[in-house]
């Protein structure tokens, strides 16, 4: 049997390993796939990670500029490696110009969504040069998976892609929320982070403009004004307050800014328990390709609120509160419904238990193993 030679860019793996779990899991399923010859391509030896030791690895001679190294380097391997390969694969769709050179007959790319280019925010330098080198030379490319049907047309939309380019692969739910945390573990890990069990809503996520936190935080200020004996904190996981304040303003002058808590980086372990231990999840951005919280939440067993636009009700299904993200009264009213209506909350946590176990990391696996067995 003919084995499809795989190269991986790699670096994007290298970066973060911790906030890279689908890329590992990848990586490692590819490794035990039998008609698979998997090599990680990348800039950097990590002699530490063992994913290296278990793959063919190939380090790119790193060649170092006062700009532009990484760029530098990949381009001086594509124009002299004597490697080649069936399928090179990109884990993000921010593809260095002239790509098309690298040694492969076919170029995958996991593009979550449209939202490089649909997405507020500031439009740097390399996001210009990333989105237009796609928009101009997508015609290199021969499959760009997305992460939902929502994500699949934004993504047609945006970059211009013929839709027969495009394959759907949901995100699946990682194995860190396969079982709910214990009621000890969960008590000693909220006591070390001052909060009080089932008495916060929270958002675990990064303050980008499109995250939609402003709203977020003057919908809770809002809830707190019309619910004189409401006691719930506002927890913000992922960023601090300068970060908040750069992207959003200062916060809004209220008595109830002091039950607003700022939490920066949350280790992986600790999610489950802080989801768990949450009265409910909101999530309320105005643009995911996918929104994996949303399925997180709902395997600890806590409520979501979520958005009524891109991919969030395709992902929610019946299982959430569904609210306009741009309407603090609306957001604030969800609150409301959450924290005095326990058979609604019973509900939400009863479906979204359900809902969660149709993201399955077979199914992601399946379908990119298909696109591979598709294109040789």
């Amino acid at each position: 049997m003919k084995k499809i030679s795989v190269a991986i860019m790699a670096d994007e793996f290298d970066r973060r390993p911790e906030r890279t779990r689908f890329y590992r899991h990848l990586i490692e399923s590819l490794i035990k796939t039998p008609d698979i010859d998997l090599t990680l391509v990348h800039s950097d030896p990590m002699p530490e990670e063992m994913l290296y030791q278990r793959a063919r690895e190939v380090v790119m001679p790193r060649m170092h500029l006062p700009w532009g190294s990484h760029f530098a380097t990949f381009l001086r391997y594509c124009l002299t490696t004597k490697d080649r390969f069936d399928i090179v694969y990109y884990f993000k769709p921010r593809l260095f110009p002239f790509f098309w050179l690298f040694p492969a007959n076919h170029v995958v790319v996991l593009t979550h969504g449209g939202g490089e280019r649909l997405s507020q925010g500031k439009w740097t330098l390399p996001r210009f040069v990333f989105v237009w080198n796609l928009i101009l030379f997508q015609k290199h490319i021969d499959i760009l998976i997305s992460v939902s049907e929502y994500a699949n047309k934004e993504i047609v939309y945006a970059f211009h892609v013929p839709p027969e380019k495009v394959r759907t692969m949901y995100t699946y739910l990682d194995s860190t929320y396969s079982s709910p945390p214990k009621d000890k573990i969960v008590r000693q890990v909220l006591t070390t982070y001052g909060l009080p069990k089932q008495n916060y809503f929270i958002y675990i996520g990064r303050f980008r403009m499109h995250k939609n936190v402003g709203n977020l935080v003057a919908a809770y200020l809002r809830y707190r004004e019309q619910n004189s004996h409401a006691t719930e904190l506002l927890v913000l996981a992922g960023g601090s307050k300068e970060e908040y304040e750069q992207n959003f303003g200062p916060l809004p002058l209220s008595p109830f800014i002091k039950d607003i808590r700022f939490f920066g980086y949350i280790p992986t372990e600790h999610m489950p328990i802080l989801y768990t231990g949450a009265r409910a999840v909101a999530f309320v951005t105005l643009n995911e390709g996918f929104g994996v919280p949303i399925i997180e939440a709902m395997a600890c067993g806590t409520p979501v609120i979520t958005s009524s636009v891109t991919s969030m009700p395709e992902v929610a299904g019946d299982a959430a509160l569904i609210v306009n993200p741009r309407s603090p009264e609306a957001l604030a009213e969800a609150f409301t419904l959450i924290s005095r209506n326990p058979a609604l909350r019973a509900e939400l946590i009863k479906s979204g238990f359900a809902r969660h176990h149709f993201f399955t990391w077979e199914k992601s696996f399946s379908t990119t193993l298909a696109v591979f067995r598709e294109l040789v």
